[in-house]
């Protein structure tokens, strides 16, 4: 216990981080209950996930055209405003994981798409998920909204 209090007092904040983070990323690894989460987790995915696993939360997944499917947590008693603040955060941490800069304009995107579930639009922001069917590992998808016609 000595040698680690020594060697705390002679390593910089910086190298205790990186020790830190380097020992965590082998713990997580190493672990095969760990192993499917990413190494540089946050806190928040770590809550998320206990969430599920208590049955407080449900996972959606998110398919997008040729891009990777996107696995978002949300409560159980989300709505669908809910549900598209946690597709932002979820693809903010997928872009900062691939060193992506893009900024992406949500504004633009939920007036140029909707979230749809077999068929059904998920349209009113202040209605909950499972009144659309929505529940635990469905796959919901974008689709192009219709423009309308003005006569």
């Amino acid at each position: 216990m000595d040698d680690i209090n020594d060697l705390a007092k002679t390593l910089t904040h910086d190298d205790l981080i990186e020790v830190t983070k380097s020992s965590l990323c082998t713990l997580i690894t190493s672990d095969r209950l760990l192993s499917d989460l990413p190494p540089d987790i946050i806190l928040e995915e770590i809550i998320s996930q206990i969430a599920v696993e208590h049955g407080q939360s449900i996972t959606i997944f998110i398919s997008r055209e040729d891009e990777p499917v996107l696995k978002v947590i949300v409560p159980q008693n989300a709505t669908v405003i809910d549900l598209k603040k946690a597709i932002a955060r979820h693809f903010e941490l997928h872009q900062k994981r691939t060193g992506n800069k893009v900024k992406i304009s949500w504004k633009y995107i939920w007036r140029t798409y909707d979230l749809n579930f077999d068929g059904i639009i998920l349209d009113d922001n202040c209605s909950k998920i499972d009144n659309y069917g929505v529940t635990n590992k469905v796959t919901l998808t974008f689709k192009k909204r219709k423009k309308k016609k003005n006569i």
